[in-house]
């Protein structure tokens, strides 16, 4: 599947006429409430659900877009994950398991959840008939992964979907669900590592401030080299919703002097 590399949305719910060129590998979306940031997603995920995506090719998404799948399609495409703000693990372990992390991912989720709960020493993320992963705390004891918070299952999620979705798109609904602002640096490096490996394009929203500075640190965190990351900003603009791109220059501005952009 090719990138999507833009995306003009007509009459889309509250997203009457709004095109966005060019799309970045990874792309964070904020503005207020009700600007359609959740919309945006989901009218990707149809699209994106529908049809493999051709080289260069313009997205066009309209009130129709719904009526083109059945529930199924757009539920459960082989090449789209749509976590939504408040997805469960268990809906992703229906569909896989853990030996899709690879070690590189499983080290890197390891650090994170470390940062998350200082307890943790060691995972086995192969225990337990691949779905149930084991951790081992400092003072020895073993426990199961998944009944140590919600902000772990977000992380996994993630990760999850990320490690099965080769080619895909991603798109995930209030990234910063559940999750301590001090993972966003670890969990960002590790988004765009595996999309950039697994050939994945990203789409999340977010409504946090540390997200975005993380987001912007990450994006340039090689100066001579940026990521392929795009801010994108929803705002009213005379009673019309558009949308404000950031690049990797203007990210740095942002991270490094802590600008507010989500108003």
């Amino acid at each position: 599947m090719m990138m999507i590399t833009s995306i003009e949305i007509l009459s889309y719910r509250n997203l009457k006429n709004v095109g966005i060129n060019p799309l970045g590998q990874v792309n964070l979306i904020i503005g207020r409430n009700n600007t359609g940031k959740t919309n945006l997603l989901e009218s990707i995920n149809f699209y994106a659900s529908q049809k493999e995506i051709n080289e260069m090719e313009r997205i066009v998404v309209n009130d129709e877009a719904p009526d083109l799948l059945t529930e199924d399609e757009i539920l459960i495409p082989e090449h789209v994950k749509f976590i939504k703000s408040n997805s469960s693990i268990q809906g992703f372990l229906t569909e896989t398991t853990f030996d899709s992390f690879s070690q590189v991912t499983s080290d890197r989720a390891l650090a994170c959840l470390k940062i998350m709960d200082d307890r943790i020493l060691e995972i086995d993320f192969l225990a337990d008939n691949l779905r149930n992963p084991l951790a081992t705390l400092k003072n020895g004891k073993s426990v199961s992964l998944l009944r140590m918070g919600h902000g772990i299952h977000r992380v996994l999620t993630i990760l999850l979907a990320l490690s099965t979705c080769k080619d895909g798109v991603i798109l995930i609904d209030e990234v910063e669900n559940g999750l301590h602002y001090g993972i966003q640096e670890e969990l960002w490096k590790l988004i765009f590592e595996i999309s950039a490996s697994q050939n994945i394009q990203v789409f999340a929203t977010t409504q946090s401030i540390d997200v975005v500075r993380a987001f912007g640190k990450i994006v340039n965190n090689d100066e001579i080299q940026p990521l392929n990351g795009q801010l994108i900003k929803l705002e009213y603009i005379e009673g019309v919703i558009e949308p404000l791109t950031f690049d990797a220059d203007e990210l740095k501005v942002i991270a490094g002097n802590a600008i507010e952009v989500r108003r």
